[in-house]
């Protein structure tokens, strides 16, 4: 057998296989350091919300948020016991803290938001309204999208909290997506939003000018355009509550229209385009032949007049702001 071998290798011995190297262990995989979740912030600005307030705390008491959070509530010159419903919620929101503005009559939503916002100690501000009611997993979606993007909004949801006359003054809109009302940035409503702290201190805070209307569109744009990015959340919802009455929706829309051409004026150097004319004849075109709708169902008489304050508005506007925005 040997000499058979030595035949094949010519003549010569085979030569013995090498030893296999000895298998060095794997080394130790060093254990990742768990990041802490930040301290969340949510703001809520409240005025004369007591009928309405009590719901959207509990909502909040309900999250399932593991992380540390607090909610501020911003009494804006209440005169209903609003401050009194929130503080009956400590027991539930055990970091609730009751802040109150300074002077009679409230300052405006963006002031509430910033009151809050100055009292809070969270890297991470969200937002939400004394008369809707943020979904169960609301919180942690919005905390989640916040460590991607700086600025975030959420999707509304508008049918459950609203009847059939609120919604034929607002139509529900499509909850996959932020606004795009104006054809120039995307923006949420200030109802279901938020931005890392960072954000709102470059930007110094909401404008304050924006007494009603327009005041979450202003910041959301001025984010953008210095270079923050503004991300949808389709996971944070929140139950979205329309006016009640037909003379609450028509102020509503009046407010809303009047503040645009303030938007246009700030905006238009950027980009924001001028109101369409064949829109604007579509609209009132619209309003003329559907005026007997003011003598028809509610729901009817409620979609014309709010159409008809929001282009209202906006002719106030422009006279107030020295544009043509209608």
């Amino acid at each position: 057998m040997t000499a058979a071998r030595n035949q094949r290798t010519g003549g010569q011995p085979a030569p013995e296989p090498a030893p296999e190297p000895a298998l060095e262990p794997a080394p130790a995989q060093e254990a990742q350091p768990v990041r802490p979740l930040p301290l969340v912030s949510v703001v809520l600005p409240a005025r004369n919300a007591a009928a309405t307030l009590g719901r959207q705390l509990e909502a909040l008491a309900g999250q399932d948020y593991t992380g540390p959070w607090e909610v501020i509530v911003v009494d804006d010159g209440s005169q209903d016991g609003t401050g009194e419903v929130a503080a009956a919620y400590r027991p539930r929101l055990p970091r609730l803290h009751v802040v109150r503005t300074r002077g009679p009559g409230g300052g405006g939503v963006n002031r509430a938001r910033n009151t809050g916002c100055r009292h809070s100690a969270g890297d991470v501000l969200v937002f939400c309204d004394a008369d809707d009611v943020v979904a169960p997993g609301w919180l942690a979606a919005m905390e989640e999208a916040l460590r991607r993007s700086p600025a975030v909004g959420g999707a509304l949801e508008r049918v459950s909290l609203n009847d059939s006359v609120a919604l034929a003054a607002r139509p529900p809109k499509p909850t996959a997506c932020l606004a795009d009302t104006f054809g120039f940035l995307p923006y949420p409503l200030g109802a279901n939003c938020g931005a890392r702290r960072e954000v709102w201190a470059l930007l110094g805070g909401f404008d304050e000018q924006y007494l009603y209307g327009s005041d979450d569109v202003e910041f959301f744009w001025r984010a953008q355009l210095a270079g923050r990015e503004l991300a949808f959340v389709p996971d944070a919802v929140v139950h979205y509550q329309l006016r009640s009455t037909v003379r609450q929706m028509v102020r509503q829309a009046f407010r809303y229209g009047r503040s645009h051409p303030m938007l246009f004026r700030t905006f238009a150097a950027h980009g924001m385009p001028r109101s369409s004319l064949p829109g604007l004849a579509r609209e009132w075109g619209w309003l003329l032949c559907h005026g007997l709708h003011l003598v028809g169902r509610t729901d009817r008489r409620a979609a014309w007049l709010s159409r008809a304050a929001l282009r209202s508005g906006r002719l106030v506007g422009s006279v107030r702001h020295r544009v043509l925005y209608l």
